[in-house]
């Protein structure tokens, strides 16, 4: 629906907010002020480092990042920005393709998948079985309409229960701590593109089948670490003219009938208050919706606190050796692992680790306040050392554990369970009905997404902000068309 408000949005002199100071956030500022928006342009985060989940720590003499974070190359403009942060140091940024393994009935997998593999590596009568399952699955569902209405769902018609479950179901619900057939069919859609059983059966065959890879595998890292590039993105959004306020803390949006006015958080022990023209926000939606309060109606947040998210614990080893393996990092599929992944960042750059050593981070998935988060970092660490004595190669080395940390972050990734776009859509419903607010990023539009799509995001926004500054009356028009591009659970 057209806006026909005669008034601008964004005042001549007013002050554009970010709520966050991740990949989109900064991002976004970065290109309102290298457009030349004469405008003040303000980030706010809660975190002392900007970055978001993509941000670096210091331990010892050790720079980790929060699990693998490396930025997707596809020869684009959020890789042109990325590289052009570094123009005047280019060998800080390295180049290559991610090294990905899983590990599935204690043998070691190329990732993605390659049948070929799998079948001569798994035991020759469960291949049969994959196989034979799989062609009954796709008999049946060629023969009769079966519902999808689930992840599980999805998963089986496509790869036939055995292959489904050792692959993808037991995996989900580890990760997810949910049952898969509680997760919409929407997440495969978002999480396992371009993965076809037939097509791999074909090709194995050679008669015909085409293989395409699910996620992008080149990769550009800084040497010094994940958080090295959004540390830098935010020096040169101050460069430019912009503020980025580090340790605000968030604690009210108020309206003024349709507009946010003003923006309130706590910094240096004292509430302080920031007057806006226009609001971009990057935090997650039940958030976003709090910080309303009650002026929100309370249909909206009913449906924003269906949101689910699941929080992320990662145990960091610490080994006096030069290195583990090739693997950037690899998956633990079976059930008897508790952990879900392990990173050896050593392999995307060895600068971020002291000399001869390296340094494994074991990435643990919850839900709430459940168990594993009230462990005790000794309890976390041994339960990672048992996990590692099922891994022969790490079984071998733990003699060399010589230290660990452990980090913990809550509600990191976006749980799609059944209906989440129902309740995602009058989230983001309410928000467009503000006149002077757009909501973006994997967090401000609930999507599973990586670095490289929240930097473009955030350069998207940036331009709609100035499009819609030039012309009012197509403000409403402007974020829907925004809205439409990025979210696409909507449509799938």
């Amino acid at each position: 629906m057209e806006n026909t408000k005669e008034t601008q949005v964004i005042d001549q002199d007013g002050t554009i907010v970010i709520l966050g100071a991740g990949p989109a956030g900064l991002a976004c500022a970065h290109k309102l002020l290298s457009n030349g928006l004469n405008r003040k342009v303000v980030v706010l985060d809660r975190a002392n480092v900007p970055g978001g989940a993509g941000a670096s720590f210091k331990w010892k003499g050790h720079t980790l990042d929060y699990g693998p974070h490396a930025f997707h190359t596809r020869g684009d403009e959020p890789e042109s920005l990325i590289r052009s942060l570094f123009v005047d140091n280019p060998e800080s940024l390295i180049s290559g393709r991610k090294r990905v393994s899983v590990f599935l009935k204690k043998k070691f997998f190329k990732y993605p998948l390659q049948i070929k593999e799998a079948l001569l590596k798994f035991n020759p009568l469960l291949s049969i079985k994959i196989i034979l399952e799989f062609m009954m699955t796709f008999i049946i569902h060629q023969l009769v309409s079966i519902p999808i209405e689930s992840f599980e769902d999805w998963g089986r018609k496509r790869f036939g229960s055995t292959l489904y479950k050792i692959s993808f179901g037991d995996y989900t619900r580890k990760v997810w701590k949910t049952d898969p057939n509680l997760i919409s069919r929407k997440f495969a859609s978002e999480k396992i593109q371009g993965f076809s059983f037939m097509n791999l059966i074909k090709k194995l065959l050679k008669i015909g089948g085409q293989v395409t890879e699910p996620y992008y595998q080149s990769v550009i890292y800084h040497k010094n670490g994940s958080g090295t590039l959004y540390m830098r993105l935010a020096e040169k959004v101050r460069a430019l003219g912009g503020v980025v306020e580090l340790e605000a803390d968030i604690r009210q949006l108020k309206l003024d009938g349709d507009k946010v006015k003003e923006v309130c958080y706590f910094k240096n022990g004292q509430m302080q208050t920031l007057e806006t023209d226009f609001l971009v926000n990057t935090i997650q939606m039940p958030a976003l919706v709090n910080l309303f309060g009650n002026q929100t109606p309370f249909i909206v947040r009913h449906h924003a606190d269906k949101l689910k998210y699941v929080s992320l614990i990662l145990v960091y080893l610490e080994f006096e050796t030069d290195k583990i393996g090739d693997d950037s990092w690899f998956y633990l599929l079976d059930n008897e692992f508790v952990f879900n992944r392990i990173t050896e960042q050593k392999n995307l750059s060895p600068t971020t680790m002291e000399e001869g050593k390296t340094v494994l981070s074991f990435e643990l998935t919850c839900r709430g306040s459940e168990e594993y988060w009230q462990m005790s970092d000794q309890e976390l660490y041994d339960l990672a050392i048992a996990d590692c004595e099922r891994i022969p190669k790490l079984a071998n080395k733990l003699s060399k554990v010589t230290d660990f940390t452990v980090r913990r972050a809550r509600n990191v990734y976006e749980l799609y369970l059944k209906q989440f776009d129902s309740h995602a859509e009058i989230v983001l419903g309410y928000t467009k009905n503000i006149e002077n607010i757009i909501s973006i990023g994997r967090r401000g539009l609930f999507l599973q997404g990586d670095m490289h799509q929240s930097v473009e995001m955030g350069l998207s926004a940036g331009d709609l902000i100035q499009n819609m500054n030039k012309d009012a009356s197509k403000c409403g028009d402007l974020k829907a068309e925004y809205l439409n591009k990025y979210v696409k659970y909507q449509n799938t």
